[in-house]
């Protein structure tokens, strides 16, 4: 079955209920997937195609050595409601021994309280298992749940796979399954005739005259205009149209959201043909007439239960044009911060941007967002604008095909999907409550615009039950506390400045440092969290709908985004030796005390590597950057807004110079430690050490707070070279090139970096 079958047909399909897990198979990767593990267990997790029992990936549970309650593998999920009966099942295999294990669904916070237990159950390696257990909710789990398969056994491997949580009694897998595929499928339509203005809300609900064509009909010849549909979405290819028409189903109609076809806007669907028809996808060839006599085709396919058509350059296409009236538009970025053009602040007609994968089109009105997928980043995307001042408008994006390539385009469609609010240069410090409400949990990300017109991407945080906060990113979760005080390398100590709460209010404390944040802020839902409903799609949902789990992960480059840690942090350095030497057990604990001291030297050298990576990528560019000003001279001015940004990075070393030393002169302090302090037992034994894991804090410090702020040079560095390339299309290449570079020394950041806030 089909990776969407599972995942969103219980949530479309009437008679199945919501299975409460995101991603259940594993098809996306670890993703939302923790282990739990207690004091003395050594345990790991990872998924794969070795095995599985639906789909191509399962998860592989190792554990090595066991205690306290061993290790348990699953997922945060929203809570039951209190009165109502539910059923938690998975599919386990063991990979060598027998082993035992179990079902348990625990309250996620304390007092981490249990909804069910499930009794233990010997699995093999010889078959699948489905384990499952049903039971009655008594109290409410406002913190919401963690539902796992938990073992206390040694020496054992084991795969998980299937994992359901629905309300309701225990449904056989394989009955469940014929449930989920009788979802609702993908059909074409003939209408008949041709319409020469677009189908009214009513005509598409009514269909009078309309002829469904029978799954596998591949032959039939429209007498009338052609319309793709499943239940989510229609595309409407109408004679004469430049392009197909693209709807989205609200609660009781169609409405027409955005037009994509041939980048002349005077081309006209001359002929349709049917490519493929089944209830899992179809899809329709589109030739279009020219002025200039030549033609174009497009293929358009809709697969079953998405939101998205995909699109593909055949005959003469180099491009996909859509048409959609927006203020905003915005190129998400995962390893710096969002580029996010604003029609009114943007003088020129036609302007190009960055192909980095995906464009986001917030369309006026605040419920309706139109994304586009390339597969391909060749070539750079055409945006051509009108209107003046608050009437100014982006109207079209020309996005390159590439060779080979495919360019989908989704509708999210909710209330509030997105929402703007201006912020004035003195909000900054104080609190104000927005005027919107998310329309579902998920990981929502606010673009704040600076006073320089560079944007800083914040995950907006959701209180929780307990009063923390829960902070999403890419999957994983970490808790911000109730008093949102936080702390980066580059900010400092401040408070987080933009939270939902446990009423699903939405306020904003804008920080003052170090830039002051005016102009628009933008909101919108960059991922989804255990609690968004399995029938709502988010950015990240159509990034990987569309471009599958391996080509997702690449361009997402998840791997470079995993921060590293090598070695013991200065102030843990601190934190382990003192008490050693105020109780005097300096002798005793020789071995321990020399294995500190060789880990903070790993972490310094470390840290201090990723501030010379940054500084030779610093220097490198601004010797680019000057050959790029001797060879276009037309550009100087604009390169120099770079290079100034690319000279912040020297100017952090200067400023740290004498506080962060060398790593030779670190190494000379420890070593000197080692010869007179390791057996030395005097009196002033303690101070001595105090004084010494003092001044290697003071190093640490520095050289943390020093990568974090070369770091965000370069990021600055990154997003200014694609905002430029709109104001100025002869530096395209220039920053296309600065782009690649930085994403580039910007992987694997060290962990005292401060990748995201």
């Amino acid at each position: 079955m089909l990776f969407l079958a599972l995942v969103l047909s219980a949530a479309l399909a009437s008679e199945a209920p919501r299975n409460l897990f995101e991603d259940p198979c594993f098809e996306m990767g670890a993703g939302p997937w923790r282990m739990d593990k207690g004091k003395g267990t050594n345990a790991t997790f990872k998924v794969d195609d070795g095995d599985a029992f639906e789909g191509k990936r399962s998860a592989l549970v190792t554990i090595e050595t066991t205690g306290d309650y061993g290790a348990q593998f699953g997922q945060i999920a929203p809570g039951g409601q209190a009165g109502k009966t539910y059923t938690f099942a998975a599919f386990v295999k063991s990979v060598g021994e027998p082993t035992q294990v179990q079902l348990e669904i625990e309250r996620s916070a304390k007092p981490w309280d249990r909804a069910v237990r499930a009794e233990k159950v010997t699995i093999t390696k010889d078959k699948w298992t489905e384990l499952h257990t049903t039971f009655k909710v008594e109290k409410p789990f406002s913190e919401g749940w963690f539902a796992y398969v938990s073992c206390n056994r040694a020496n054992v491997a084991f795969r998980v796979d299937a994992f359901r949580l629905y309300e309701g009694d225990y449904v056989p897998f394989d009955k469940a399954a014929k449930v989920e595929a009788a979802a609702p499928g993908v059909v074409i339509f003939d209408t008949g005739t041709h319409s020469a203005d677009p189908y009214h809300p009513q005509a598409l609900a009514k269909m009078d005259g309309w002829t469904k064509l029978a799954d596998g009909d591949t032959a039939h010849k429209f007498k009338g205009d052609a319309v793709l549909m499943n239940d989510r979405m229609a595309v409407v290819l109408r004679r004469d149209m430049p392009g197909a028409e693209l709807l989205a189903k609200g609660a009781d109609r169609f409405v027409q959201r955005a037009i994509a076809g041939p980048t002349s806007c005077e081309a006209e669907l001359a002929s349709v043909a049917i490519v493929k028809n089944a209830p899992s996808a179809c899809a329709l060839d589109a030739t279009y007439n020219k002025p200039d006599g030549k033609r174009e085709t497009l293929r358009y396919e809709l697969p079953m239960g998405q939101v998205f058509v995909g699109t593909e350059a055949r005959e003469g296409a180099t491009a996909l044009k859509v048409t959609t009236w927006c203020r905003f538009l915005v190129m998400p970025d995962f390893f710096a911060d969002d580029i996010v053009v604003d029609a009114q602040e943007l003088p020129v007609d036609i302007a190009k941007v960055p192909s980095d994968n995906f464009l986001l089109h917030l369309v006026e009105g605040g419920e309706t967002a139109v994304m586009t997928v390339a597969t391909s980043r060749e070539d750079d995307v055409v945006i051509t604008l009108a209107g003046k001042a608050a009437r100014r408008k982006l109207y079209d994006s020309a996005i390159p095909y590439g060779k080979e390539g495919k360019v989908y385009v989704a509708i999210l469609e909710a209330p509030g999907i997105w929402h703007v609010r201006d912020v004035a240069r003195d909000d900054a410090g104080r609190i104000a409550k927005l005027d919107w409400k998310p329309p579902f949990p998920g990981q929502w990300r606010m673009n704040w615009q600076r006073e320089d017109g560079l944007a800083d991407s914040w995950e907006i945080i959701a209180q929780r039950g307990d009063g923390n906060f829960v902070k999403h990113w890419l999957g994983n979760a970490s808790t911000v506390p109730a008093n949102r005080k936080r702390w980066t390398t580059v900010l400092g100590s401040f408070l987080y400045p933009c939270w939902i709460d446990q009423k699903g209010e939405t306020f904003i404390q804008p920080v003052a440092r170090p830039h002051r944040w005016v102009g628009p802020a933008v909101i919108y839902p960059l991922g989804r969290t255990g609690g968004t409903p399995l029938d709502t799609f988010t950015v990240l949902d159509i990034v990987r709908n569309t471009m599958g789990v391996g080509p997702c992960e690449y361009i997402l480059d998840v791997e470079g985004q995993q921060s590293h840690y090598k070695g013991r942090a200065t102030c843990a350095n601190r934190d382990f030796l003192n008490p050693i030497y105020q109780r005097g057990e300096q002798k005793k604990r020789r071995d321990d005390i020399l294995r500190s001291l060789d880990e903070v030297m790993l972490f310094i050298r470390h840290i201090r590597g990723r501030i010379q990576t940054y500084v030779d990528f610093g220097h490198d560019l601004l010797k680019y950057l000057a050959e790029q000003k001797k060879a276009h001279p037309e550009l100087a001015e604009r390169i120099a807004e770079l290079e100034k940004l690319t000279g912040m990075i020297d100017d952090y070393v200067a400023k740290r110079r004498s506080e962060i030393k060398t790593p030779d002169e670190a190494q000379a302090m420890v070593d000197e430690f080692r010869k007179t302090m390791l057996d030395y037992e005097g009196k002033d034994a303690f101070e001595r050490c105090k004084k010494f894991t003092a001044a290697i804090v003071v190093i640490g410090g520095s050289q943390d707070e020093l990568v974090g702020e070369t770091r965000l040079a370069i990021k600055l560095v990154r997003q200014r070279a694609g905002l430029l390339m709109a104001l100025e299309p002869k530096i395209g290449e220039i920053a296309r090139e600065i782009r690649k570079r930085s994403q580039a020394v910007l992987r694997s950041p060290a962990g005292h970096e401060g990748a995201r806030h």
